[in-house]
């Protein structure tokens, strides 16, 4: 859930997500779909129930362990019987319940004064044990009120990000409710220590919310978790106001997520929260830091649920810069309405071609070929900030080359700008599979350059040719593969993830110098 995570906190964040999905209910298919029930042995469900109870407890293994077994206990979820669902549905449990899902439930009633609430939110807090926060109440809003100034600095920041979430940019409200922690159409913060489990803060739905008869739901309502103090011991190198800004603004957005479609794809979830970060606190910029791991994936498909999601925050920014933050809140308002429901990206195809003439694999194309050379800003309004997209190789001029693709990824090559007329370059691929490249030259420097770009899109792959003239003025020439096929068969419970059909698609290539 939280994007911002501590030293060793990204995987056991990526598990949160997971298993508040998990605990909200079974892995539910698309419209038309399965959900693939008996994955699992009844006997096997159960071993790996009371192993994410271990975990989550914090019993003797890293985090990279709580976050495959909670993984397999999503997928395992369905076989259970109705007291293991009852054990899982307890890891999502509020503060106030035990265990909760970070595995340190308070130990100490509620503070007399707490909650204290605003016109959107109710912050909740302990004045004993480990989970209390500073009690200092000197240079608060309200001066001697009972309420501590961190509290108040938690509310402070809760209505900022809810003005620019909800106001600004347009996002539907929170789906209230009922009161569960406070007036029933506030959003609940709970202060907790958490930054031992190298959490800064994470948002989770309540358990017992999807069925409704019949009927599935998959608009829930939710709460958040912050952290008591975000000590520079557990949190080097930031602020505890900044932590506390960002963190709210990544994890409000989840919670408004969670009313939009609380089954989305784990990355459309994550890049867009860490996305939002960036709307709310432009000037903190926290999102750059998973730049260089993003840019080190280029062969993990955009659309899979790994470490790479945070830094996909670009493709939203990519977004952005051509069609307004609106498109984003878009894509999520019309994810159950998209084909089929749950797929993000449907919802973001449909989103599109809404906005105008494009669709998600031409965008995913343009995309690519503006992130070879995005340390220019041309296409990104922070490029100058990310980290150079290393070539993948070589392409001599002549010289036949194979490379092979999953969906949504691409290769840079780099081509010598040699004295000539022109350069083409040309691709056969497989029939059936969108497919793209583009041949990309920079002219001046990076930070201060532009690019010239070419680029052949085929929605049905065969062959690709694209040509860039007067190649000796540019510093720089990258060939770019481009895999944008979406193809799918179907989400697999077990995997986690679509089955997508078109991975592995090979790319014959050959440059050619025209002179």
């Amino acid at each position: 859930m939280s994007a911002r995570l501590g030293r060793a906190g990204a995987a056991l964040s990526l598990t949160l997500l997971i298993a508040a999905q998990a605990a909200a209910a079974p892995p539910q298919p698309p419209a038309g779909g399965t959900a693939a029930k008996g994955a699992f042995p009844r006997q096997r469900a159960e071993r790996v129930l009371r192993r994410a109870e271990g975990l989550a407890a914090g019993k003797g293994a890293r985090r990279a362990d709580l976050t495959a077994a909670l993984m397999r206990l999503l997928r395992a979820y369905p076989a259970l019987g109705e007291a293991g669902r009852a054990r899982a549905d307890a890891l999502l449990a509020r503060p106030t319940d035990r265990p909760d899902p970070a595995g340190n439930p308070w130990s100490a009633p509620e503070a007399a004064a707490s909650p204290a609430c605003t016109a959107h939110f109710c912050v909740h807090w302990v004045d004993t044990s480990e989970d209390a926060p500073s009690l200092r109440d000197a240079n608060g809003i309200s001066d001697g009120d009972g309420v501590p100034d961190y509290v108040e600095l938690n509310q402070s920041a809760a209505e900022h990000v809810y003005a620019v979430e909800n106001r600004r940019l347009g996002w539907r409200p929170p789906k209230p409710d009922g009161g569960r922690g406070g007036p029933g159409g506030a959003t609940d913060i709970y202060i907790s220590d958490i930054g031992g489990l190298g959490l800064f803060g994470y948002a989770a739905p309540d358990p017992g919310q999807t069925s409704a008869g019949h009927r599935f739901r998959r608009s829930l309502f939710a709460y958040l978790v912050m952290d008591d103090d975000y000590s520079r011991r557990q949190f080097p190198g930031t602020t505890q106001a900044g932590d506390l800004e960002v963190t709210l603004a990544h994890e409000y957005n989840h919670v408004l997520q969670f009313a939009y479609d609380a089954f989305q794809d784990l990355w459309m979830a994550e890049s867009t929260a860490v996305w939002m970060e960036d709307q709310v606190y432009d000037d903190i910029n926290d999102y750059l830091r998973y730049m260089r791991r993003w840019a080190r994936r280029l062969t993990v498909p955009l659309t899979a649920n790994s470490i790479k999601v945070y830094g996909s925050a670009v493709w939203n920014h990519w977004l952005q810069r051509r069609y307004g933050a609106d498109l984003i809140r878009k894509a999520w308002a019309g994810a159950l309405k998209a084909r089929p429901a749950t797929f993000s990206v449907a919802a973001y195809d449909r989103a599109i071609r809404k906005a105008g003439s494009s669709d998600f694999g031409l965008d995913f194309a343009r995309f690519s070929a503006d992130a070879v050379e995005w340390r220019t800003d041309t296409a990104f309004a922070e490029g100058s900030s990310y980290p150079d997209l290393a070539r993948r190789g070589r392409l001599r001029f002549g010289s036949d080359m194979t490379r092979r693709l999953n969906h949504t990824t691409f290769i840079p090559l780099s081509i010598h700008p040699a004295a000539g007329r022109a350069i083409r370059l040309r691709a056969a691929v497989p029939h059936g599979t969108a497919a793209a490249i583009a041949l990309v030259g920079r002219i001046g420097s990076e930070r201060q350059g532009r690019t010239i770009s070419r680029i052949d899109f085929s929605p049905g792959g065969g062959a690709l040719s694209a040509v860039l003239a007067r190649p000796r003025r540019f510093e720089r020439i990258t060939a770019v593969l481009i895999n944008a096929d979406t193809s799918q068969r179907g989400f697999s419970a077990r995997k986690l993830d679509w089955r997508y059909t078109d991975n592995h698609i090979p790319f014959e290539v050959r440059a050619t110098l025209l002179r």
